[in-house]
C-alpha cells in the first residue's frame, strides 16, 4: 500500500477527551475515528489490526472444538424476558420496535439466543458438548463510555457458548478456553493475570477474568504473592478480631453533639474507628431500601451487596428518603429498631463487641451495640471491600496488593442460569429430559487492540507486536528512491506500507514512529553510499545498513 493513497492519515491534533495513551495514539496514527460517544470507525489501518487479532483468536478457539457461526443482531425481547435477562442487564440494554410493534433488543451478548438456537435441534446426550462461537457487533448503552476503545457502546466481540450434560463436562471445555486465552494473550504479546471475578449480568456462580496490568485500567484486581488473584468485586480477606473476647456491656444512649462523619464519631467517643458501625443506605431498582452495616474501618463493596440481596442496580438513598421513609437521621443511622429497610450486616460484625454508632436520632448515639442482641440483621454475609495490605484469605500469611488493570477476556461457568427458565433441555441416556449446563466465553476485539497499544508504546508512538501489526514493513523512500524496492518486496509477499509522499524526511520518520510498524526501511542516496538499505526495528533505537541481497531473508527471519 502506498501511503499517499491510504485512506486515513496521521494527525497532530487530537480531542481533549483522549486521555489514555491508546485512545490518543490510535486517533493520531490514523487507526480510528470517533462517530459519537462510545462509537468508533475503524479505518483501514485499524481494521487490518482487528482482522489479525480475530484470526489469532479464531485459530486458538477452534482448538477447543468450537465452531464458528453468527446470529442476528436484533434479539426478540421476549427471549430476554423469558430468562429474566432484561432485568439483569438493566439500563445498559438498547431496544427497538419494528413496524409491526415487535420489540427487539440490540445484541449486548447472546446467551439466550444461542440457547434458543441449540434447543431448535432437540439435542440428546450424544450431541453434547456443543461448542459454538461468533464474531459479532455488540451494543451496550454504557453510562460513561471512556478510554477510547477500552469502554464503548458498540464493539465487535468474540463470544463463545458451550452446552453440556453436567458441570463436570463443562469444566473440560472451560479449561480448554482458559488455555486458549493464555495462548491468545501470548501471541498478542500481553501478560495476563487470571483472577476470580463476579459474574455480573451474565449470571452463574463461577467466572474468571484475564486481566492486563495497566494504569489506564478501570478495574482493580487484588493479588497476593501466594498466587491468589481476584477482581476487587470478588476479593476476600482475613477480617481482624480486635475485641471478640470482651464481655458484653449494657446498651446505652448518650448525647452526641457532633458532625455526621465517621471521624466525628471517633473524635467524640475517643474510640477506634474499627469499633464504630458504618451505616450505608441504598435503594435498589424495585425501590427496596437496604441498610448495609459494616465495621467502621471497612468499605462496603456494592457488587457483593447486590449479589447478597439479589439486586440488579443500587443507588445511595437521599437524605430526604432516609428521613421520610426510614424515620432516621443522616449521619446518625442505626440498625437498632430501624424499620422499613432490609438490614444486611457484614460478617465482620459477628466478631465486633460493644460497638458504637448512631441511634436514628440527631445528636444521640448508642454505645455497647451488639449484633443479635440489640439488632437482628435480615442477612449476614461478606460485603467488605479488600484494600492494600489486608491479610490474604488464601494463605493467611501475606498481604494483599491492589493493581489497576484492564480486562482482556473472560470465561463464565453459568450453569443452569438460562436453561432453567428457558427449558433448555436435552434427552439423557434413560430418555428423560435434563437441563443443559452452559458456559460463556468473551474477548472484545477493539479492546484487545487498545490494550496492546497501552502496553506497547513510547513517547513517539505505537510499537505493534509483530503478529498484529497492520503491515510487516514501513518503507520510506527518500531522494526519489524506493519504487523498485517496493515492487521487489511485494513480489516476495512482504506486506509493505510505502511512504511515497513528497514531504520531508523528518515528517516521514515521525509518522513511521507514530504508526508503529515493527520494521522500518529507509532507502536513500546516503543509505546506498553506505552499502544498502537502512534497517531499523521500531522497538530499538539503533539502525543498521543491510545489503539489498540480504534484506528479504532478514525480514522473513524476523517474522518467523
Amino acid at each position: 500500500m502506498r501511503y499517499s493513497q491510504l485512506f486515513g492519515k496521521t494527525s497532530k491534533t487530537v480531542t481533549k477527551d483522549a486521555i489514555v495513551a491508546s485512545h490518543r495514539l490510535l486517533l493520531q496514527a490514523g487507526f480510528i475515528r470517533q462517530l459519537s460517544a462510545g462509537r468508533y470507525t475503524f479505518l483501514p489501518l485499524g481494521l487490518k489490526v482487528c482482522k489479525k487479532i480475530e484470526n489469532i483468536i479464531r485459530q486458538e478457539v477452534e482448538k477447543t472444538g468450537a465452531q464458528e457461526l453468527i446470529v442476528p443482531t436484533l434479539h426478540p425481547l421476549e427471549l430476554w424476558q423469558q430468562a429474566n435477562r432484561d432485568k439483569k442487564f438493566g439500563s445498559a440494554m438498547m431496544c427497538v420496535t419494528d413496524r409491526n410493534k415487535a420489540q427487539f433488543t440490540l445484541g449486548a451478548t447472546a446467551e439466550v439466543i444461542m440457547l434458543d438456537l441449540v434447543k431448535q435441534f432437540a439435542p440428546s446426550y450424544k450431541d453434547l458438548p456443543i461448542n459454538i462461537y461468533q464474531f459479532s457487533q455488540k451494543f451496550r448503552d454504557e453510562t460513561r463510555p471512556s478510554g477510547g476503545l477500552l469502554r464503548t457502546r458498540e464493539f465487535v466481540m468474540k463470544d463463545g457458548y458451550s452446552f453440556h450434560v453436567d458441570e463436570a463436562d463443562l469444566k473440560i471445555t472451560y479449561q480448554k478456553y482458559w488455555d486458549a486465552y493464555l495462548s491468545i494473550a501470548q501471541k498478542l504479546d500481553l501478560k495476563v493475570i487470571v483472577v476470580e471475578s463476579d459474574n455480573g449480568a451474565i449470571g452463574g456462580a463461577v467466572s474468571h477474568e484475564f486481566m492486563v496490568e495497566s494504569k489506564a485500567g478501570e478495574d482493580t484486581i487484588v493479588v497476593c504473592s501466594c498466587g491468589y488473584a481476584a477482581n476487587l468485586e470478588k476479593a476476600t480477606f482475613v477480617k481482624e478480631e480486635n475485641n471478640s473476647s470482651e464481655a458484653l456491656k449494657p446498651l446505652e444512649q448518650v448525647e452526641a453533639v457532633r458532625g455526621t462523619t465517621m471521624e466525628d464519631g471517633v473524635k467524640l467517643h475517643q474510640k477506634p474507628l474499627w469499633q464504630q458501625i458504618k451505616d450505608v443506605v441504598f435503594v435498589d431498582e424495585t425501590g427496596r431500601f437496604i441498610l448495609a452495616i459494616i465495621r467502621g474501618d471497612y468499605m462496603v463493596n456494592e457488587t457483593k451487596l447486590k449479589n447478597l440481596v439479589g439486586a440488579n442496580e443500587l443507588r445511595h438513598a437521599s437524605d430526604e428518603e432516609i428521613r421520610v421513609t426510614l424515620h432516621s437521621e443522616p449521619g446518625f443511622i442505626s440498625p437498632v429498631k430501624l424499620e422499613g429497610a432490609l438490614i444486611v450486616a457484614d460478617d465482620s460484625l459477628l466478631k465486633l463487641v460493644n460497638a458504637y454508632g448512631g441511634s436514628n436520632q440527631k445528636n444521640l448515639d448508642l454505645i455497647n451495640v451488639n449484633i443479635n442482641r440489640d439488632y437482628q440483621p435480615n442477612i449476614i454475609g461478606d460485603i467488605a471491600e479488600a484494600e492494600n495490605n489486608y491479610l490474604c484469605s488464601k494463605c493467611q500469611k501475606e498481604k494483599l496488593k491492589l493493581i489497576k488493570a484492564v480486562e482482556f477476556g473472560n470465561i463464565f461457568n453459568i450453569g443452569y442460569t438460562y436453561s432453567d427458565p428457558m427449558d433448555g433441555n436435552f434427552v439423557d441416556k434413560d430418555g428423560s429430559l435434563k437441563k443443559m449446563y452452559m458456559g460463556s466465553y468473551g474477548i472484545g476485539i477493539g479492546r484487545a487492540m487498545a490494550i496492546d497499544v497501552e502496553i506497547h508504546h513510547d513517547d513517539t508512538g505505537i510499537i505493534w507486536p509483530k503478529n498484529i501489526a497492520p503491515y510487516q514493513v514501513h518503507l520510506i523512500g527518500l531522494d526519489g528512491l524506493g519504487e523498485d524496492l517496493y515492487q521487489e518486496l511485494l513480489l516476495k509477499n512482504i506486506d509493505v506500507l510505502f511512504d511515497d509522499r513528497d514531504i520531508s524526511a523528518g515528517a516521514k520518520f515521525a509518522d513511521a514512529d507514530l504508526i508503529g510498524i515493527p520494521i522500518r526501511l529507509v532507502i536513500s542516496k546516503r543509505s546506498q553510499e553506505k552499502g544498502g538499505i537502512e534497517y531499523k526495528l521500531r522497538s530499538e533505537k539503533e539502525s543498521e545498513i543491510i545489503e539489498a541481497k540480504d534484506l528479504v531473508s532478514k525480514i522473513i527471519k524476523f517474522y518467523n
